[in-house]
């Protein structure tokens, strides 16, 4: 990974730290939602030690003019600086675990990136529903949520929310926009 495509995340040393960060943007879209069609989520963080693959299981539920449904995932967190590969990865046991865990799907969050050949094993694989974030994607994610900046990032909040007034400099541009608009 070039140096310029790190992000705060690739100085976590803590998986359970890193665990605790993709549980806790689950968590924050129950409140934010930002345009999703949810009615509800659900997030259970298996917490630390032996866990089969499952470090997170988010619900999702949706409701329509028939009823209400859910969607599961299992989300596996990988805080190595490396890429993530097949060795990594229990590849031979997701589907146990998507059945013992009742999930739809199964999602690789990393730091770093998975390797090209656990890709194409999980994208060749047409039976599993699996989707990978890097921590490139995960970091555009986070960045949307001031509170999780602030609470695991405070030094990156310090800088660049406080320090050089990039969040007031949006607060007033916003308002002005804002009042604008109302003209």
């Amino acid at each position: 990974m070039k140096a310029n495509n790190k992000t705060p995340l690739h100085e976590i040393t803590d998986g359970n730290y890193f665990q605790q960060i993709v549980a806790e943007y689950f968590r924050s879209l129950k409140d934010e939602r930002k345009g999703l069609h949810i009615a509800d989520i659900d997030v259970d963080d298996t917490g630390v030690g032996c866990d089969n693959g499952c470090d997170i299981l988010v619900d999702f539920h949706f409701e329509d003019a028939i009823g209400k449904h859910r969607h599961r995932w299992v989300v596996e967190c990988k805080s190595q600086k490396k890429s993530v590969g097949n060795r990594d990865v229990n590849t031979n046991n997701l589907y146990s675990i998507l059945e013992s865990k009742q999930a739809d799907g199964y999602l690789l969050v990393c730091v770093s990136d998975a390797s090209s050949q656990l890709k194409s094993l999980l994208n060749a694989n047409q039976k599993l529903k699996s989707v990978i974030w890097n921590g490139t994607q995960l970091w555009r994610k986070l960045i949307g949520s001031e509170s999780l900046i602030k609470s695991f990032f405070p030094e990156y909040y310090q800088a660049n929310f406080i320090s050089n007034n990039a969040k007031s400099d949006f607060d007033s541009a916003f308002e002005a926009f804002t009042k604008k608009q109302e003209k």
